[in-house]
């Protein structure tokens, strides 16, 4: 569920799962490439802000809805839904500041790469859980992550899936700010508001210029299409899910 409203010219947009920790799943990927749409329509949007409900951003995507869509197919057609938003997130003329009250893991992560600043509680904390779910990203998150932290950060970050705390996250560029716990929709509120002031125009070109300085989301984006299809739908991501529900370690085959 999004829950949407207004502050003046800034959009606040809710990601509203909490029984699910902000889990994401179609009708919200849906919900949310709607929102961006209807932004883009809006001549009176001027910024928006991104979060989550309570103190979680989003905690992944939704494996009680994905525990059973494992064939090829099913994998494309969530591969494609998050490319969706996220390229419709980098094509908004409308900057978008991500709020994060806790934790962005995996798809969280890749959302919150996705928006053009990142404001993050002194609790949350970034996982690209990927490998340990037996699966890549799929939504143009490498090259967004290289452009932020470098190739070697990069890596070691997705090869062992490391969590970064806030203030490490700072420091690593992953995040431009961190606050007090409850305080980062307040100042990516604040953020928003600031560049709402400033010309339309100029601002959605200025996004552009940023954009397309460190835009290779899209030359890379056929590989990771089908790295993601074939690993959401082997046997390593069946296993992750399983040992998910199972509470225990999953057991990898050989490579």
């Amino acid at each position: 569920m999004l829950v949407v409203e207004r502050h003046g010219a800034v959009a606040i947009w809710t990601i509203a799962r909490p029984e699910a920790k902000n889990a994401l799943d179609h009708a919200t990927l849906n919900e949310l490439i709607d929102a961006v749409a209807e932004a883009g329509r809006d001549r009176s949007v001027r910024a928006v802000v991104l979060t989550g409900d309570g103190h979680t951003f989003v905690s992944g995507g939704d494996l009680r809805e994905l525990r059973d869509k494992n064939t090829p197919q099913d994998a494309e057609r969530f591969s494609d839904l998050g490319w969706d938003l996220t390229r419709a997130m980098g094509e908004l003329p409308v900057p978008i500041v991500c709020a994060m009250p806790g934790p962005a893991i995996g798809g969280g992560a890749e959302l919150a790469l996705a928006c053009d600043m990142r404001v993050a509680d002194l609790r949350a904390k970034i996982s690209f859980k990927q490998v340990r779910m037996g699966v890549t990203t799929a939504w143009g998150t490498v090259p967004r992550l290289v452009a932020l932290v470098g190739a070697g950060t990069a890596a070691r970050l997705l090869y062992t899936s490391h969590e970064v705390a806030a203030a490490e996250a700072k420091l690593l560029g992953l995040v431009d700010e961190v606050t007090e716990n409850g305080l980062a929709r307040t100042t990516a509120l604040a953020w928003a508001s600031d560049i709402a002031e400033g010309s339309p125009r100029a601002v959605g070109d200025m996004k552009r210029l940023v954009r397309e300085t460190v835009a290779t989301a899209a030359a890379v984006r056929a590989t990771e299409r089908q790295l993601f299809v074939d690993t959401w739908s082997g046997a390593d991501h069946s296993e992750a899910v399983e040992a998910y529900f199972e509470r225990r370690t999953a057991t990898w085959g050989e490579r």
